[in-house]
């Protein structure tokens, strides 16, 4: 196994509707990301890893046309049927060339996705950012950190695939980044800022997730 695929995600989204947790949180991606978008003038935006469309919905709400993709079919169903009338919503593999042309939008938002793959693979996903962000546009994303991944072990075992790379006994795989590792990734771009940000638990107020938050101008 290289990377957790479509019949995973779509049964991770399937499950994730029958308990009732649609993976809403109440903006904790999308509001730091607003302030950034309105002081660049972007008007167009893609999601990579829109799952079932908050995010996108958010951002339409905002003003922006958003263009949002998933590998999951159940997700972007969910997501068409809940805000089809705000953004358009793609099944579409961000490791794969995507069906738009270079510079196509002013800002790519990915948050909590671009970090499933392999290093190879993420590569691929960073490149294919590259090509779709207009010149002076934006990458606006969150990703695991380091320090996600004894948090996230205790609960749930892995094995590593390569370094900092894990696949979970539930089928998911995970990539955890380093600073070092993601400035490398966008060593082509004008300017990385980069925030390692602690999330809490909704209910419970611990700590829940550690990512780095990121900006990126190209």
């Amino acid at each position: 196994m290289v990377q957790a695929g479509a019949e995973f995600w779509d049964r991770y989204h399937r499950q994730r509707l029958e308990s009732g947790d649609d993976l809403d949180w109440a903006g904790v991606w999308t509001a730091p990301f607003l302030g950034p978008l309105r002081d660049a003038g972007v008007r167009t935006v893609l999601e990579l890893g829109c799952g079932t469309g908050n995010d996108a919905a958010r951002l339409a709400a905002e003003g922006y046309a958003v263009t949002a993709v998933d590998l999951s079919r159940e997700a972007i169903g969910r997501a068409r049927a809940r805000f089809g009338s705000l953004a358009r919503f793609l099944v579409a593999d961000m490791t794969r060339p995507l069906p738009f042309r270079n510079g196509s939008f002013d800002a790519v938002m990915s948050n909590v996705a671009i970090h499933m793959f392999p290093d190879s693979v993420t590569r691929v996903a960073v490149g294919e950012v590259t090509r779709l962000v207009r010149a002076d546009g934006l990458f606006l994303f969150h990703v695991n950190s380091l320090q996600d991944r004894p948090l996230r072990a205790r609960n749930l075992p892995a094995r590593e695939l390569e370094p900092d790379y894990v696949a979970e006994a539930s089928g998911q795989t995970v990539h955890f980044f380093s600073e070092d590792y993601l400035r490398e990734l966008l060593a082509g771009w004008q300017r990385v800022e980069l925030e390692p940000v602690s999330v809490p638990h909704r209910k419970t107020g611990e700590p829940f997730k550690h990512v780095w938050r990121g900006i990126a101008r190209r």
